[in-house]
């Protein structure tokens, strides 16, 4: 595969997903990436906030200091950093259950499910605006009186002849 410069495509499955990937030789030893199906993939066309950016001018100067600030970020890449502490703790309970230890799985917390009534919460938080605009030393933060804080005008009432 390395010396025709081929890659080979195939699909795998891990953790109940299943995954395509990229099989390429690499100084003798093949490599997998992994890779997303086609449905996954967002054209940029797609993206609206993408338009936006046409409109952005950057000077110079702001690029200096970007490009210093990511030098002033940047360092050697040191893998020891890095641990799986997953895996480091998994290892940890599969040796103490090996010598004996005795676990006792912690009782599983049925909750009950919390219900929100959306309208209840919006009308505290309305009559809690109104509340804090009242303290307010101009009754609003504005002093400008807005259609909340006015008080709902009275109904016509048509008088039949």
């Amino acid at each position: 595969m390395e010396q025709a410069g081929k890659v080979a495509i195939g699909r795998f499955v891990m953790r109940n997903k299943q995954y395509v990937a990229a099989l390429r030789a690499v100084d003798g030893k093949l490599m997998m990436s992994t890779m997303v199906f086609a449905d996954e993939v967002v054209p940029m066309s797609a993206v609206d906030e993408l338009d936006a950016l046409a409109d952005v001018q950057v000077s110079d100067k702001e690029v200096l200091m970007a490009e210093a600030l990511v030098e002033s970020l940047s360092a050697a890449f040191e893998p020891k950093k890095y641990r799986d502490n997953y895996r480091e703790q998994v290892l940890d309970l599969i040796e103490r259950k090996a010598a004996g230890e005795q676990f006792e799985a912690p009782a599983a917390a049925a909750a009950a499910p919390q219900v929100i009534d959306l309208m209840a919460a919006l009308e505290a938080s309305v009559k809690a605006a109104k509340d804090a605009r009242k303290r307010h030393p101009a009754g609003s933060p504005d002093g400008v009186v807005t259609a909340i804080d006015a008080p709902a005008k009275p109904k016509r009432v048509r008088k039949s002849a």
